[in-house]
């Protein structure tokens, strides 16, 4: 008797005998679309932010390129949709959601004793390895200095008969995100969903460049890595505070950057913990210069600074292939950051299901803007299109959810960040504007 075919394809990657016992798994036909393997592999490609190596050829790809199969552009019966659009003038650029790939945002089939024991066995095997728990749930790998704090809390907890993360809470610092696999917290917790994992403290403005590490307790205070690319493990630490805007700041290009900038500019100090602090900066600094680590260095960030093409809302600016000569890879948009958030003002708090007149209205100024950005990525200049999405976002408008979501898939996708398509996609669609964005709070 033929075997059911298995949704995933050849892309399952179940491995219990039971599972591949009842159903069958046929060879799909390669796409041009990202594959499970591409969203989780570096891309042999990918540029090398803190050198700009291999550039020449990541551009050279793109300039043979065409804008990439999904999101798709609908054509059919496009004068029957344009009756029906719901977006002013945008029949002719309606997006079908790209499938994000099965490793990065689908769940397996629950239904099945068999597999579910599978998967709790993979999940615990997973939480035996911090590396690779935070590389398959977070879809990144940590920077040297990760395991380099981490050494440094725990050597720190010995003496004061504490746990590494809370090292700092005598500041009003807790270590977070990332951290919670190698604290343990992960462990004989309930399993849940690919998504709830990518916005494990993910504050409301945080872009899929962002990783949070520490937070400030009760505040919107956060710090944590800032990756250009998902595949870049040498990041700069930026520090955001959500209740203030959408604006970063980086402050080092290590972890121990973050917390002399925590201690220096944002805890409150008193007569009680002005001797605790200096004693805190004082074995930063100690063991900092004992394990060659730099404090204070600048060099990454001058070599970013040379690699960024504009400012976006969120002013970290940025980082995607460019070739200055050719001009290839981004333009400005259309209409200037000034006019561009005067554009976006319109949107806030605006709820479109209640007031589709308004909305429609609105769309009228932006949509030139989106038209613009699609021409450009059909030239090859895909910066343009990852740019107006950031400040789509950076704006806060929860209506303009949908209009952003195939402006940084496509982005994304001619960047070569799967990954980052992965991250905005869950953050969209469970955007929080709260402060306790701990997934385990309730397990």
């Amino acid at each position: 008797m033929d075997k059911p075919d298995c949704k995933y394809g050849a892309s399952c990657y179940q491995k219990n005998p039971a599972h591949k016992e009842k159903y069958a798994h046929p060879v799909k036909a390669t796409t041009d679309a990202p594959t499970a393997e591409a969203s989780v592999l570096p891309d042999d490609g990918t540029i090398n932010k803190r050198a700009g190596a291999n550039i020449e050829q990541e551009l050279e790809d793109i300039k043979r390129c065409k804008r990439p199969p999904t999101p798709e552009r609908d054509e059919d019966n496009t004068e029957a949709a344009d009756a029906g659009s719901e977006y002013h003038g945008m029949s002719r650029q309606r997006y079908t959601l790209p499938t994000v790939p099965m490793s990065v945002g689908m769940m397996s089939d629950l239904y099945d004793p068999q597999i579910e024991y599978s998967k709790q066995a993979e999940y615990k095997e997973l939480c035996e390895d911090p590396r690779k728990f935070i590389k398959h749930k977070f879809l990144v790998e940590m920077a040297p200095c990760f395991d380099s704090l981490w050494e440094f809390c725990t050597a720190q907890g010995a003496k004061a008969n504490t746990k590494p993360e809370d090292v700092f809470l005598p500041f009003g610092l807790l270590l977070v995100g990332p951290y919670d696999a190698l604290a343990g917290k992960f462990k004989d917790v309930k399993i849940h969903e690919p998504g709830d994992y990518l916005r494990h403290w993910r504050f409301y403005f945080d872009p899929p460049e962002f990783q949070t590490v520490f937070i400030q307790k009760g505040t919107g205070m956060h710090y944590g890595y800032w990756r250009d690319s998902p595949d870049d493990v040498d990041g700069l630490v930026a520090c955001n505070d959500v209740k203030k805007g959408c604006e970063f700041k980086i402050v080092g290009e290590n972890l121990f950057d973050g917390l002399l900038h925590y201690l220096e500019n944002v805890v409150t100090v008193t007569p009680f913990n002005k001797s605790k602090i200096l004693d805190m900066k004082k074995q930063i600094n100690d063991w900092a210069q004992q394990k060659g680590i730099r404090l204070k260095a600048s060099d990454k960030q001058q070599a970013r600074n040379k690699l960024i093409v504009c400012k976006t809302f969120h002013k970290v600016g940025l980082v995607v292939p460019y070739d200055r000569k050719q001009d290839v890879g981004y333009r400005p948009l259309l209409e200037s950051d000034a006019k561009l958030r005067r554009i976006l003002s319109k949107f806030d708090k605006l709820d479109r299901s209640a007031n589709m007149d308004q909305y429609q209205e609105a769309m009228k100024e932006l949509q030139p803007i989106i038209t613009a950005a699609n021409l450009a990525v059909d030239e090859c200049d895909f910066g343009t299109m990852l740019e107006l999405a950031l400040d789509l976002f950076c704006s806060g408008a929860k209506s303009l959810t949908e209009v952003m979501k195939p402006l940084f898939f496509t982005g994304y996708s001619m960047a070569k960040r799967p990954q980052y398509i992965a991250i905005i996609k869950s953050h969209l669609d469970k955007r929080s504007e709260g402060i306790c964005l701990d997934l385990l709070a309730n397990n």
